[in-house]
């Protein structure tokens, strides 16, 4: 490959690498960037944050008449250029890890080479970042949630100066077999990445006033309407909720079920019906205090929230039920007893198929929104495992730093 080949093509526009999507100016520069998730520590829920040791490549093109002519042939036969103390002389889009928590650990190493494909010089940003990622964890299905863990990559510079693009040629990635947290949670092998631009707030100084009132009001507000690139690349977890259906759902489903056995009981002692079931109440908040210590505090319900609720709610109606029929017993009887063929033992009996008939009625209505909700999308995101499979197996990595 001569060096005449590759200056003609370097200003040929690669389709595969366009962005139409945003009006660009001359100075801005396009920076592809790929991670790959090396090991996702504990995922701590109650504090919305988890461990994360990742490995982040960006590149951007650079001309090729900033390489002496040694480290041209090299770029030439298809060497890489271990460029040192690159940052001190020379430009970079300064990138940052938006959601990182504390002093995230790094290491930053630079190199160049020549893309194959484009014929382009590339600068590649080699960082391993290691250290807390805060994570905003929706909990509307918990147990049965799926979490999204991502790390959000910006730059210092606004998006007219650099814009942060997934890599076309390399995919993300992650690596499931280093996971800390298996017992609790299982990792899919899809990879996600989204572009979007956060607003850049201005502080105005005693200068901008000054700009203002010799009327560069069309300068100031240009400031005001910058933003900053951010890349988005997100790894999936699914929580395993065996644990939860044993020590959840099914304990609350007990205590729910037993209430049902005051109705065994003879109209004589009515109002150990009423104790029974106002025990089983105070059990039942109690355990809801128990399980609620292991979730951080939201506003808003999960689904075993709900189904705790409920059951609540059936067991205060059991109360409730049982204090009435214990009144009418009382005033319609002389002795406080109720025969079995007395109009109260059959209101009785009705009542207590009724309240079955319900409960019955809920559960069937949980079984079919566990199907059509929560374990549909674990399903959707199998189905993307497949779909990620495919893409990594057709599309080669086709630039080898």
């Amino acid at each position: 490959m001569s060096r005449s080949s590759v200056i003609q093509n370097r200003n040929t526009t690669n389709n595969t690498l366009s962005f139409t999507s945003l009006i660009q100016s001359d100075r801005t520069i396009q920076v592809y960037v790929r991670l790959v998730f090396l090991r996702i520590g504990e995922i701590d829920t109650l504090n919305e944050k988890y461990q994360a040791h990742a490995s982040i490549e960006s590149r951007w093109i650079v001309s090729f008449d900033q390489f002496s002519s040694i480290e041209q042939d090299r770029l030439l036969n298809g060497k890489s250029l271990v460029l040192e103390k690159y940052t001190e002389t020379h430009w970079h889009p300064q990138l940052y890890i938006e959601n990182g928590l504390g002093d995230l650990k790094e290491q930053i190493k630079y190199s160049a080479k020549l893309n194959k494909i484009d014929k382009e010089i590339y600068i590649c940003e080699h960082r391993i970042v290691k250290g807390l990622f805060w994570e905003k964890l929706e909990l509307y299905h918990f147990p049965t949630d799926v979490q999204d863990l991502s790390i959000s990559i910006t730059s210092m510079l606004f998006h007219d100066r650099v814009l942060l693009l997934a890599d076309p040629y390399s995919l993300s990635g992650i690596n499931r077999e280093a996971f800390v947290d298996q017992q609790e949670w299982s990792l899919y092998e899809h990879v996600n990445t989204e572009q979007r631009f956060i607003k850049d707030f201005l502080f105005r100084t005693g200068d901008d006033d000054e700009n203002e009132n010799d009327g560069d009001n069309e300068t100031i507000q240009g400031k005001e309407d910058r933003k900053r690139s951010v890349l988005t690349v997100t790894c999936h977890a699914a929580r395993k909720s065996t644990y939860f259906y044993w020590n959840g759902y099914f304990l609350i489903f007990m205590i729910t079920f037993v209430s049902f056995c005051t109705f065994g009981m003879p109209m004589q002692v009515a109002i150990n019906r009423l104790q029974v079931s106002c025990t089983l109440l105070l059990t039942s908040v109690t355990f809801r205090w128990t399980v609620n210590r292991s979730l951080p505090t939201v506003s808003y319900l999960t689904s075993l929230d709900k189904y705790g609720i409920i059951c609540m709610l059936i067991l205060v109606s059991h109360s409730i039920w049982h204090g009435m029929i214990s009144t009418i017993t009382w005033v319609r009887t002389t002795d406080y007893r109720a025969a079995g063929d007395l109009w109260i033992s059959y209101v009785d009996h009705v009542a207590f198929y009724v309240f079955m008939g319900i409960f019955i009625t809920i559960h069937i209505i949980l079984i079919i929104w566990f199907f059509c909700v929560p374990f549909r999308y674990r399903k959707k995101m199998r189905q993307n495992d497949y779909i990620y499979r495919a893409q990594k197996t057709n599309s080669r990595v086709l630039i080898d730093w």
